[in-house]
Order: structure tokens, then sequence, then C-alpha cells
């Protein structure tokens, strides 16, 4: 039999196919294989020159909108946080026994922490009651000018074994001026718990109801 014909030649790995086929190619195929190629690796510096700027750009746009959408949102939750906290004044009788005063401040910090979960600027459910202890600290020189912590009590924690009672509710800070019987409340940032949560890297509370 004569030489065997290179159209019967079995077919090699995958790997190879791209090599057994290009040796099938005749000259004028080949070099229309490399001028393609060429031609390839050309466009794909092109297109790299030109696409690898705009990608960039693209995410640099990005980066700056989402900067500028983060201080936009920072701005407007200080702006919450500057109305929530603000100051809210009162008088109670002149001259009343400061017991009678600092339960008048209780019933308008309650007034107001009900009036605002009815207006749904506040989580309820609404407050039972107010509880307002005297700030450590928290008074001028003469005593004249006292300061509280308050806590619209929205709920009583049970107690149980070695854990005792407690109290849920949405934190206030009240002022009570002595004899005047001037009163200040601002409520205080935060979620609903015991105690104040004042933010303070966002929004400080309002001097006219700090010490």
């Amino acid at each position: 039999m004569g030489a065997t014909d290179d159209r019967y030649e079995p077919l090699p790995g995958f790997l190879s196919i791209p090599g057994f086929l290009y040796r099938k190619l005749g000259p004028r195929g080949r070099t229309a294989v490399k001028v393609g190629g060429g031609l390839l690796i050309v466009g794909a510096i092109v297109a790299a020159i030109v696409l690898v700027p705009r990608i960039a750009d693209t995410k640099r746009e990005r980066a700056d909108r989402e900067r500028r959408e983060a201080a936009a949102a920072m701005a407007e939750r200080r702006r919450q946080l500057i109305a929530e906290q603000r100051p809210h004044r009162a008088r109670a009788e002149s001259g009343a026994p400061r017991a009678v005063v600092v339960t008048e401040l209780e019933e308008r910090i309650l007034t107001d922490s009900r009036a605002r979960v009815a207006a749904g600027v506040l989580a309820g459910p609404a407050a039972k009651r107010v509880e307002c202890e005297p700030l450590p600290h928290g008074q001028d020189v003469d005593g004249a000018r006292v300061v509280y912590d308050c806590l619209a009590v929205t709920s009583d924690l049970p107690s149980g074994g070695d854990l005792p009672g407690g109290v849920i509710g949405h934190p206030f800070r009240g002022v009570a001026e002595f004899p005047s019987a001037r009163l200040t409340w601002c409520k205080v940032s935060g979620r609903p718990g015991e105690g104040s949560l004042t933010r303070r890297g966002l929004v400080r509370l309002p001097q006219a109801c700090s010490l």
C-alpha cells in the first residue's frame, strides 16, 4: 500500500487541536492566521488603552457618588437628631415645693413622649409613667438648677432568680430651676432602653438640657 493519506491522521488531544489544525493549513492559511492573530493582539491592546481608563473613571465616579450619598445620609440623620432633641419648656407653679416641681416635670415629659408616639416619630408603645432621678453632680453650687435623667417607661421587666427587675423606655433629660419652677426637657437620642443613650459622636445634647 502507498503512504497513508493525512486525511486519516488521528485527532490529537483537546489541547493539541489548535497546533494540529495550524499544521494542516497551507502557507497562505498560516500567513492569514499570523496576520489575524497580530491584529487581534493589536485590537486587544487598543481596547485596553481605551477601556481601562473608562473603567477607572467609572470606579471613581461610583466611589464619589457613594461618598456623597453617605454624607447626605449623615447630614439628614443629624438634622433628625437635632429636631428630636430640641428643648421643650414649661413652668410649674412658682414657689411650689421641689417634689411638686419634679412631679410636674415628669408629667410634662410623659405628655410629650405620648404625643411623639401618637405622631409616629417615637416607637410605641406609649409610656406608662416617667421616672426622674437627679443626675450625679447634676446641679449648680446652690442647688437652684438640678438636672435629671428621666425615663418614659414603656415596659416593666419582672425579676427572676438572681436577676433584678428593670424598666424599658425612652430616655429624656430634664432640668428644674428652683424657686422659679421653670422646666426644660429634651429627648435623648437612642433606642428605647434603661438610662441615657446619647450619641455623643453625632449630635450633642442641647446646652439647655445640660449642666
